[in-house]
């Protein structure tokens, strides 16, 4: 018994570990899910094997106790001195995202969902970018979905494309709201919408390129930055807080590059996230704190955007017969004119 919890001991929150010199901290945020064990054990193994060794990893176990992840880390105990838990049930994402670099001091932070696999040279690809450039604050790069199509505005879009009416009836949507480059990695558009193509294998073949939004899913940052812009705003929820981030990162003088060569792959999942009234709460804050469209195409951009986002709730509704589904526009209502920041 006495060995059992000597091996064990690890085992605890950050406030009784001692603090870490690596270069980077990993953080890989999990949450309660019928396959977590399966998805964190796969993300674990990928960075473990990373090229670049000078890590330590920092798990963010959002349940109310240890006894599951203490259970699932045995298996890892000649890793000790490299992985390390902070346990915290809160359901308020960007609070969870501010742990991992407010209880570190490496030089450069890594974000990484614990359903995502990240490539052996992706580390090492990381710390070339935020190395080599004072200026470049966050790089991301492909974050292949396991599903296709790789999340619900990729099913829409694809739908859109399979015949003659259905290009014709999308046209507006795609010219106006997504400037006809829905398929470009990290854009942030005047309406508000953004592009999908970091989530899809082609964009393992773009080029190296400044963007407007990373994904805290699989992403590399400098701790200075996070420092200098204060981290995650606690006011959003769980959506578009990453969004609200690089914006002001972006304000802020640095860039962020999506380099085809940190390639991960995403075992997605519908989460918390998916919850109609906190995504339509989230949007209103987010429009109204960043969608400043600076043209008349902007603003019928945004028109468009909003009236697909409302009438996604109330397709929703009918399809799965569940009335909440309309939260997602009382939602946004709230968000956008009450919700203090």
């Amino acid at each position: 018994m006495i060995a059992k919890k000597s091996r064990l001991r690890w085992f605890v929150p950050w406030k009784n570990m001692q603090d870490s010199k690596s270069k980077f901290t990993i953080v890989i945020n999990t949450y309660p899910n019928k396959t977590r064990n399966e998805d964190l054990t796969k993300c674990l193994d990928s960075v473990l094997k990373q090229t670049f060794k000078d890590f330590t990893i920092l798990i963010v176990e959002n349940n109310s106790s240890l006894n599951e992840i203490v259970l699932l880390l045995k298996k890892y105990f000649d890793y000790r001195n490299f992985i390390k838990v902070i346990n915290n049930p809160i359901k308020n994402l960007p609070t969870l995202f501010n742990l991992g670099w407010m209880y570190s001091s490496s030089e450069y932070l890594v974000y990484i969902a614990d359903d995502v696999e990240i490539e052996p040279s992706w580390l090492e690809s990381v710390n070339k970018e935020l190395s080599n450039s004072d200026d470049v604050g966050v790089v991301t790069g492909p974050i292949i979905s396991a599903c296709f199509p790789a999340g619900e505005m990729h099913r829409l879009y694809l739908l859109s494309q399979r015949n003659v009416v259905g290009r014709i009836l999308s046209w507006p949507y795609l010219h106006f709201s997504m400037e006809d480059k829905v398929l470009k990695p990290g854009a942030l558009f005047e309406s508000g919408a953004y592009s999908i193509g970091s989530s899809l294998e082609i964009s393992k073949g773009y080029p190296r390129q400044e963007i407007d939004l990373a994904t805290t899913s699989s992403m590399g940052i400098k701790r200075k930055v996070l420092n200098e812009v204060n981290g995650f705003n606690t006011v959003f929820n769980f959506n578009h807080a990453d969004g609200d981030l690089f914006i002001r990162i972006k304000k802020a003088g640095y860039k962020i590059i999506f380099n085809p060569n940190v390639v991960s792959h995403h075992n997605v999942r519908l989460g918390p996230s998916r919850n109609a009234y906190f995504i339509g709460v989230d949007t209103g804050i987010f429009y109204r704190k960043h969608v400043r469209p600076k043209s008349f195409k902007g603003v019928i951009g945004v028109f468009l955007n909003l009236l697909v986002f409302k009438l996604y709730w109330i397709y929703n509704a009918f399809k799965t017969k569940d009335i909440k589904q309309l939260r997602g526009i009382s939602g946004f209502i709230e968000g956008y004119f009450e919700k203090e920041d």
